[in-house]
C-alpha cells in the first residue's frame, strides 16, 4: 500500500534542510462575510464618532456664506436652475463644480431653515460625514479589489478614514465639492479594476461615466487619468501597447477640457492673480517645502490651520529653509524610480497615488494666497495610507502584537486629534481665532477675523447694545489693520475697515472716523476700478457727510457695475430723498423692490417718500407692508405713526409709538413725536415725562417745550 505523504502547512516553507516560517497571507476570500461585516462596522463607528462634533457646527463666515446664504441656485432646482449650472460659462466661487451645488440645494430641500428663517447647517454636515464614510468604505473596497488581501484593506482604509487632515474637507461646508468629487473618483477607480481584470466594457463605460460626475464635483479630479495608468502598471500591462493607450484618451480627452474650464473660474475669480512675483527657482522651494509638509502632516497631523500662508508676500522671499527641503523632496523621486526599476510594484503604486495627485495642487500654478492647504491632502492620502498598511504587513512577519497594537493606537490618536479639531470648525470664531494663532501672518485670516467681529458689532446693534458694537468694530479695525500691514495691496481689507470705521463713526457721532472710511474706500477702489460695493459705501460715507453730489456720482459707478444689487438703488433712493427728488427716490425705492420684495427697511423708506408727496394713505400701506415682513422693525412703526397723526387717527398713532419704543426704549424721536400728540391731545402730564426723555437722548427741542409748558 502506498504511503500518502504529509502536505505542508501554508505557513512553512522548505528549502533543503532549513525550514522557513511566514506568516499566512489572509487574503478577501478566505475572509468570512461575518467576518467582512464586522470590520466595515468598525470603519463605519469609528468615522462617526470621530466626525461626531461637526454635526453640531454652525455656518462659517468662510465661503460657507456665499454657497447658502448668498447663493442664488440654492433654492431653485428647476430645469432652468440645472441647465445654467451645468453650463461650462457658469462659475461659482471660482469653481464650476454642478453636482456639488445641486447636492446643496438637495440638503436646503431637505434640512430647510430654523424658526427665525435661518438656514439649518445640519443636514450639509451629515452629508459631508456620509459622504466621508461612503469613501472610506470606497477605499477598504479599491484596496481590497486591487491587492486581494484584507488586512491590507482594513488598515488602509481605517487610518484613511480617522485621519486628522481630512477634517477641513469634511467639516467645512463649503468642501462639499472635495467629498462629493472624491466619492465617485475612488468609485471610478474601482470600476477601472473590474475592467482590467475581467475585460467587460460596461466597467470601463462606468469608470469613464464616474469620472465625468467626479469632473462635475470638482476640477481636482482631472489627476484620475494619470491615476488609472499605476492601476495599469500595478496590473502588469504593457503600458505603451494601443490598446492601453487607447483606453487613457477618453480619460485624457475629458481631464484636459475640464482642467481648461477649471483655470478660466480660477482666473475668473482672480484666484490665479495673488502671489505671482516669485520666480521659477522660488516655486521650486516653495513646492518642495509644501511637499514636505503634506508627508509631515500625514506622518503626525498636528498645529493643522485653516490657512498656510506665503513667508513675505510683501517683498516675496522665500527663507532658506525652503531651499533645503528640495534634497528630501528630490530624494523621494529618486527613491521612486528606483522602486520602478527595482519592479516593488506594490510600493511604487502606493507612491505613486500619492505624488500624481498631489503634483498639481504644489502651486506650480498658483491659486490663491496659501502654500498648502489640508483639503489638498484627501485623494492623495488614500496612497499614504496603502503604504502605510504595507509596512504594517511587512512588520506583522516579525511581531504581530506590536504591529496590531501600533496600528491601533496610531488609529486611536488620529481619532481623538479628529475629535479635536471639529470643534475648531464649530463657527466662525473658533476658526479665525485658531488659525491667526497657528498662522499669525496670514492676511486672509486676519481679515476674516475682523470680518466676524464686524459681524457681531452688527447683532449687537440690532439688539441696541451699543458698547458691544463699539468694542467690536474697534477691534475689527485692528485686525484689518494688521492685514493691510501684512499686504499692503489687499484690497478687501481696505474695504471692510472702511465698513467698520464708517459704522463706528456713525455710532459715536465722529465724522473724522467716515473721513477716513472714505480714504479707505478709495485705498479698495485703486486696487480694483470696478470694485462696486466700494463705490456704494462710498457713497454711503459721503451722503452722511452731507456731500451728496459727490455720493450720486458714487451710487452710480456702483450701480453701473452692479446692476442687480436691489441695496444699491435703495440707498440711492435715500439719498436722492435727502437731495429733494423725491420722484426719483420713489423709482429708486421701486426698482430696489422689484429685484427684492422682502426688504422691509425699502417700503418704510417708500412709505417717506410718499408722504412727502402727499400720499398719507399710500405711505401708510407701505409702512403696514414693511411691518408684516419685519414685525420688529420700530422705525416703521415711528413713520407710521406719523402718517396716522396726519390722518386724525390719534389713537392707532399712539399705539405705534408706543409699540416703538417698546421695541426700541432709546429712541428720542420717538419719545418726542408722542410728547406732541400728547399735547394735541391734552395729556400734559405724560407729553412732559415724554419731552424729559427726548431732552435727556439729544433733542434740543423738547427743553425748548419742556420750559414752555412744564412749569
Amino acid at each position: 500500500m502506498k504511503r500518502e505523504r504529509k502536505k505542508a502547512p501554508n505557513n512553512i516553507t522548505l528549502k533543503g534542510d532549513k525550514t522557513t516560517l511566514k506568516t499566512k497571507k489572509i487574503t478577501i476570500k478566505s475572509v468570512s462575510s461575518k467576518t467582512k461585516t464586522f470590520w466595515l462596522f468598525i470603519i463605519i463607528l469609528v468615522t462617526f464618532v470621530s466626525y461626531y462634533p461637526a454635526l453640531d457646527n454652525e455656518i462659517t463666515s468662510w465661503d460657507d456664506e456665499f454657497y447658502l446664504n448668498t447663493n442664488p441656485y440654492l433654492k431653485d432646482l428647476s430645469f432652468e436652475t440645472l441647465k445654467t449650472l451645468f453650463n461650462p460659462d457658469t462659475y461659482y466661487m471660482g469653481n464650476y463644480h454642478p453636482l456639488s451645488m445641486i447636492s446643496l440645494s438637495i440638503d436646503y430641500a431637505i434640512g430647510g431653515e430654523d424658526a427665525d428663517g435661518n438656514i439649518n447647517p445640519f443636514m450639509f454636515h451629515f452629508t459631508n460625514i456620509l459622504l466621508h464614510i461612503l469613501i472610506s468604505l470606497s477605499v477598504f473596497w479599491f484596496i481590497s479589489l486591487l491587492f486581494k488581501k484584507f488586512n491590507l484593506a482594513v488598515v488602509a482604509a481605517l487610518i484613511f478614514a480617522v485621519h486628522t487632515l481630512h477634517v477641513e474637507s469634511v467639516a467645512w461646508i463649503s468642501e462639499r465639492k472635495d467629498v462629493l468629487y472624491s466619492f465617485f473618483f475612488v468609485l471610478s477607480l474601482i470600476a477601472y479594476v473590474k475592467y482590467v481584470d475581467y475585460k467587460k466594457t460596461k466597467f470601463f463605460i462606468l469608470s469613464f461615466v464616474l469620472f465625468l460626475f467626479s469632473l462635475f464635483s470638482k476640477g481636482q479630479a482631472v489627476s484620475l487619468a494619470v491615476t488609472l495608468i499605476l492601476i495599469d502598471y500595478l496590473r502588469g500591462r504593457k503600458l505603451l501597447s494601443k490598446k492601453v493607450i487607447f483606453e487613457k484618451l477618453p480619460f485624457l480627452i475629458l481631464a484636459v477640457i475640464f482642467g481648461m474650464i477649471a483655470i478660466g473660474a480660477q482666473k475668473q475669480s482672480e484666484a490665479l492673480v495673488d502671489e505671482q512675483g516669485y520666480d521659477f527657482i522660488q516655486r521650486i522651494a516653495i513646492a518642495s517645502f509644501a511637499f514636505m509638509q503634506y508627508i509631515k502632516q500625514l506622518l503626525l497631523p498636528v498645529n493643522l490651520s485653516a490657512i498656510y500662508p506665503y513667508p513675505d508676500i510683501i517683498h516675496q522671499t522665500v527663507p532658506r529653509f525652503y531651499y533645503l527641503m528640495i534634497i528630501p523632496t528630490a530624494f523621494i523621486g529618486f527613491l521612486f524610480f528606483w522602486l520602478i526599476k527595482k519592479k516593488k510594484k506594490e510600493l511604487v503604486f502606493a507612491i505613486g497615488i500619492f505624488i500624481v495627485n498631489i503634483f498639481l495642487l504644489l502651486q506650480f500654478i498658483p491659486v490663491g494666497s496659501a502654500i498648502h492647504a489640508d483639503r489638498y491632502a484627501y485623494i492623495p492620502s488614500i496612497g499614504y495610507v496603502i503604504l502605510l498598511a504595507l509596512i504594517f504587513l511587512k512588520y506583522v512577519e516579525k511581531n504581530r502584537l506590536v504591529a496590531y497594537g501600533s496600528v491601533a493606537a496610531y488609529v486611536l490618536i488620529l481619532s481623538i486629534l479628529t475629535f479635536q479639531r471639529c470643534d475648531i470648525w464649530k463657527n466662525s470664531e473658533t476658526l479665525w481665532k485658531d488659525t491667526v494663532k497657528k498662522s499669525p501672518t496670514s492676511v486672509v485670516a486676519q481679515n476674516n477675523l475682523g470680518s466676524w467681529k464686524d459681524r457681531k458689532a452688527a447683532k449687537a446693534m440690532d439688539k441696541m447694545n451699543f458698547d458691544e458694537a463699539k468694542k467690536f468694530r474697534t477691534d475689527a479695525i485692528k485686525d484689518f489693520s494688521k492685514a493691510i500691514k501684512g499686504k499692503p495691496d489687499y484690497k478687501n481689507a481696505y474695504y471692510n475697515r472702511g465698513v467698520s470705521e464708517f459704522e463706528l463713526g456713525k455710532l459715536i457721532s465722529d465724522t473724522n472716523l467716515i473721513k477716513v472710511s472714505i480714504q479707505d474706500f478709495t485705498k479698495a477702489l485703486e486696487q480694483d476700478a470696478q470694485f462696486a460695493d466700494a463705490y456704494h459705501n462710498r457713497a454711503n460715507a459721503k451722503a452722511e457727510l452731507g456731500d451728496l453730489k459727490g455720493a450720486m456720482k458714487d451710487f452710480d459707478l456702483a450701480i453701473n457695475f452692479n446692476p442687480d444689487d436691489a441695496t444699491f438703488y435703495a440707498n440711492r433712493g435715500v439719498a436722492k430723498g435727502k437731495s429733494g427728488d423725491v420722484k426719483g427716490a420713489v423709482a429708486d425705492f421701486n426698482k430696489s423692490l422689484k429685484l427684492n420684495p422682502k426688504e422691509a427697511a425699502v417700503y418704510s423708506n417708500l412709505g417717506k417718500a410718499k408722504m412727502l408727496e402727499g400720499k398719507t394713505e399710500e405711505a401708510i400701506k407701505n409702512y403696514d407692508y414693511s411691518i408684516q415682513l419685519e414685525p420688529n422693525q420700530y422705525t416703521a412703526y415711528l413713520n407710521r405713526a406719523l402718517a396716522k397723526q396726519k390722518t386724525g387717527d390719534m389713537k392707532s398713532a399712539l399705539s405705534d409709538f408706543n409699540k416703538c419704543l417698546e421695541i426700541n426704549p432709546k429712541m428720542a424721536a420717538a419719545y418726542y413725536n408722542r410728547a406732541l400728540l400728547y399735547l394735541d391731545t391734552g395729556q400734559k402730564e405724560n407729553a412732559c415725562n415724554d419731552l424729559k426723555q427726548a431732552s435727556k437722548l439729544g433733542i434740543a427741542y423738547a427743553k425748548l417745550l419742556m420750559q414752555q409748558y412744564c412749569k
